[in-house]
């Protein structure tokens, strides 16, 4: 048996938690119990309420059944402007493969599923913040770094 590669259903929720979870393991090390607590908690109400919405999620689905990997792409609608004149534009985030699975071209494969959907949207672009470990598959599969004259920023509500 080989991996599979679909589109996320509702019953997938359990893995997709548990990979959400891996991925902020592994990026941030192990997260205080308070802070994991919350997440594990919003996390299936969210993909309750937004997976096949507003969020599309690929997956690889291993022999044994759990999830080696997926991608996430969060689509919204917004006014237009130059860089979406339909006002629909989509975000790339938590592009995780486990440990084991890496280096076989799953998440290239994932992503291009993702492409492929967000062309049929269609979506007038695409954007995603790139960790130095999938940068290479993104340049590969046509992602571009944006340079756009305006600096990135955020302000957190305390």
């Amino acid at each position: 048996m080989q991996i599979v590669f679909r589109a996320a259903a509702s019953s997938d929720i359990p893995e997709l938690c548990r990979l959400r979870l891996a991925y902020f393991e592994e990026d941030f090390g192990k997260l205080p119990e308070q802070q994991t607590a919350a997440i594990s908690a919003q996390l299936p109400q969210y993909f309750s309420a937004h997976l096949g919405r507003d969020c599309a999620v690929f997956v690889a689905e291993a022999p044994d059944g759990t999830l080696a990997a997926n991608v996430l792409l969060i689509c919204e609608e917004k006014p237009a402007n130059p860089f979406f004149p339909s006002g629909k534009s989509g975000y790339v985030l938590g592009v995780y493969t486990m440990p084991e699975y890496r280096g076989q071209g799953i998440a290239t494969r994932l992503m291009q599923m993702l492409q492929e959907y967000a062309a049929a949207v269609p979506l007038d672009i695409v954007t995603l913040s790139a960790s130095e470990m999938g940068m290479g598959v993104y340049e590969k599969i046509g992602f571009t770094v944006r340079h756009t004259g305006f600096t990135e920023m955020e302000w957190k509500p305390e």
